[in-house]
């Protein structure tokens, strides 16, 4: 059968199961990233939308013969928009957009855009271009990306470039296509696709329909998917060629995206969080590449030149010599000198802000290990030769007026930075930007890495970009705007940059070990990214077995776990696991989560309620009125904790010939019972349900009296 003819049959799928999309931000496995943290961003307008694609592996390989892509990797970009728009138009802009992004498309009758193959030069480099083996096509081939060649056998090409992500089939697996659940936009963070590995089909028979957690699968081509303002459009690759059969394996087993990562948010850059102007400058080293007192302004390095190559900064690859720009990276400050700079804001003493650190200070030390290293080190075969730290002695003083200072101790030196995202998994570096206002854990200052890895190193920065961190509290101040750094008589000392410390909000991770309890360091809050001044969860940590990561994700859908007793008013997943290696950790903490905005209760109607991996379990709290939080003590089981508004429903009344019916709409797992008075003293029940869902029911009084009757609706909830 030509393939023209078998595409013309296999549209059929291709209505159900097309096209595909792709992103600019790499994530992994939880759900964390809200549209507020994506970085890249094509068009203009009001809406936003997210699109995201992932590149994996399918199960079976049958009819294909495509290189497998070399990374299971999900990438995330963001599109702005007016008026209606199409998945087509976002997807078809985005690749113009971004010169390492490329598509094969081919338009079919009734069905319109359909997108076959798509590649991904992350690491950029490499020739752009596809062959099969006889046809080849390349770069000029590609218009604003997009390559349109109906001789290229997608079942057998494969990129020019070996090292990019890259997947296409027109027989085999190919792409499928998703949305958020009910196509509804407004997700206040990116879909999850739930604990099950494959989808879950709605319909025995048109296995088409269904779901994954928080994300649909798409029913329509890319070209009659519209967007909505907060829409969330994904693909990824299915899990194996298509069958005609409906009961055939591969038709079921469906793979939603992963949703992206819950160990930490991306930063989103603000200038304002880092020195903006200097202000006075003495004893700057004579060098030319040194000498410039305006390089430590704005964030710390991420790349600079090493010779001829770019190189990431990373804690044993520090920053030097010049941005791949050319501009100044550095400024080196002798004995007698130093540089003093006002911040684009106030540095607060915040109660918020992690470990009581409030800003932070980057210079280019290092931790040393045996020979050179460059971007193309195995960070997980490479230890460190010992547990120091190879830099300047520093001190730092602070000002709220640039007239009255607080000097802080000197340090020996500062702490190692690191600008990139470490993949353990694929042994190489990633292109997410560790967040350079976000700080380490204390803990590490004083920890022995002799003999450890350098990536086991990284774990411990839990996404953030290193740097040593200070606190206002010895000031007496609880703001400032102005830090000053020089190096102690006799020495000279480095510096990159300085940032102000941001809290970190839900969707992000913090460390906590028993070293920060035995310091006094027990609260870990976690704020909300709308409203920093609002803490959607704080942990009081009691006990902690070892070095814990605490990861953190909001919610606001449940099709992952199960119909929650009342209304949503808060809801949050905690995940608590070692920060490397293997083995469990314990934790004894108090969780206080914050209820919706605008609630005027004062608690009664409120429940909390954790998922125990088969069901909602109701958890005894307290409610302190003052900051709106509920309080759970002892918690030692973490997994997803929701705060629920208990809202009686109402009843509506139907009179039929011989019976009344009455239509509400109930709370699921909660006991309805439906009774009858006649005197409004003495009630008698008439009906009971208990439903697992939230869908409407009708409860029957079939033998009404024949007088005057009033009914009311008792609710038990668990």
């Amino acid at each position: 059968m030509a393939r023209d003819q078998m595409k013309d049959q296999s549209m059929i799928k291709q209505l159900f199961v097309p096209l595909a999309l792709a992103g600019g931000l790499f994530v992994s496995n939880s759900s964390a990233i809200s549209l507020d943290d994506i970085q890249l961003w094509t068009g203009s307008g009001t809406n936003r939308a997210a699109l995201v694609i992932e590149w994996s592996t399918p199960e079976s390989l049958v009819y294909s013969s495509v290189p497998v892509p070399v990374a299971d990797k999900t990438l995330v970009w963001g599109y702005r928009f007016n008026g209606p728009a199409t998945a087509t138009q976002m997807f078809n802009a985005i690749v113009a957009a971004n010169p390492g992004l490329y598509a094969v498309e081919a338009i079919y009758p009734f069905y319109g855009t359909s997108v076959e193959a798509i590649g991904y030069n992350f690491q950029g480099v490499g020739p752009q271009g596809l062959t099969d083996g006889t046809v080849t096509d390349l770069a000029d081939a590609f218009v604003n990306g997009i390559l349109m060649d109906a001789s290229l056998n997608l079942d057998a090409a494969y990129s020019l470039n070996p090292g990019d992500l890259y997947w296409g089939a027109a027989y085999g697996a190919n792409w499928e296509t998703w949305n958020e659940l009910g196509d509804a936009g407004g997700f206040w963070a990116s879909p999850n696709r739930g604990p099950n590995e494959f989808w879950t089909t709605t319909d025995p028979v048109n296995f088409y329909t269904g779901y994954h957690g928080q994300w649909e699968f798409a029913q329509a081509s890319l070209d009659y998917l519209p967007l909505t303002n907060g829409s969330w459009i994904a693909f990824s690759v299915a899990a194996g060629e298509y069958e005609s059969a409906t009961n055939a394996p591969y038709n079921i087993h469906k793979h939603a995206p992963p949703s992206p990562d819950g160990t930490y948010v991306a930063y989103v850059a603000n200038p304002n969080d880092f020195a903006v102007q200097v202000i006075s400058t003495n004893g700057l080293d004579p060098r030319s590449l040194y000498d410039d007192p305006t390089a430590v302004l704005g964030r710390p390095t991420v790349q600079f030149l090493d010779g001829a190559a770019t190189n990431r900064v990373s804690i044993v690859d520090p920053p030097y010599n010049v941005a791949p720009d050319g501009s100044n990276v550095l400024a080196v400050v002798d004995s007698g000198g130093q540089i003093t700079v006002q911040l684009g804001r106030k540095i607060y003493h915040s109660p918020n802000n992690p470990y009581g650190v409030d800003f932070i200070v980057y210079g280019n030390p290092m931790f040393e290990v045996s020979g050179n290293v460059s971007d193309a080190t195995d960070l997980n075969a490479t230890t460190l030769l010992d547990d120091g730290v190879y830099g300047h002695p520093t001190v730092v003083a602070v000002s709220q007026d640039g007239i009255h200072w607080y000097t802080n101790n000197p340090v020996p030196a500062l702490f190692p930075q690191n600008a990139y995202r470490w993949d353990d998994t694929n042994d190489s570096w990633t292109f997410e930007q560790m967040n350079p206002t976000k700080p380490l854990n204390p803990v590490v200052y004083t920890n022995d890495f002799t003999g450890e890895p350098v990536a086991g190193v990284l774990d411990q920065y839990a996404g953030a970009a290193g740097g040593t961190g200070y606190s206002l509290q010895g000031s007496g101040w609880s703001w400032i705007q102005y830090v000053q750094v020089r190096p102690p008589a006799g020495a000279y000392t480095v510096i990159d940059a300085i940032a102000a410390v941001n809290p970190v909000v839900v969707g992000d991770a913090l460390t906590i070990t028993p070293d920060n309890l035995t310091a006094g360091i027990t609260n870990l809050d976690f704020q909300n990214p709308a409203n920093p001044a609002q803490n959607l969860l704080t942990l009081n940590i009691d006990a902690v077995s070892g070095n814990t990561r605490v990861s953190t994700a909001a919610l606001s859908e449940f099709s992952a776990y199960g119909p929650v007793t009342g209304t949503a008013a808060g809801a949050c997943e905690i995940q608590v696991r070692p920060v490397s290696g293997p083995g469990p950790v314990t934790l004894l903490a108090d969780a206080g989560l914050s209820v919706a905005a605008g609630y005027a209760g004062n608690g009664g109607d409120l429940r909390v309620y954790q998922w125990n991996c088969t069901n909602w379990t109701s958890l005894p709290f307290a409610y302190n009125a003052t900051n709106q939080q509920v309080w759970v003590t002892g918690l030692t089981n973490f997994s997803v904790l929701v705060v629920s508004q208990i809202i009686p429903p109402p009843l509506t009344i139907q009179n039929d010939t011989n019976h009344f019916a009455f239509q509400f709409t109930p709370l699921a797992n909660a006991t309805h019972i439906l009774q009858r008075s006649t005197d409004l003293t003495h009630w008698t029940p008439v009906a009971t349900n208990t439903p697992t869902t939230a869908l409407p029911v009708t409860m029957l009084d079939n033998a009404p009296p024949a007088g005057m009757a009033f009914y009311r609706l008792s609710i038990t909830v668990p």
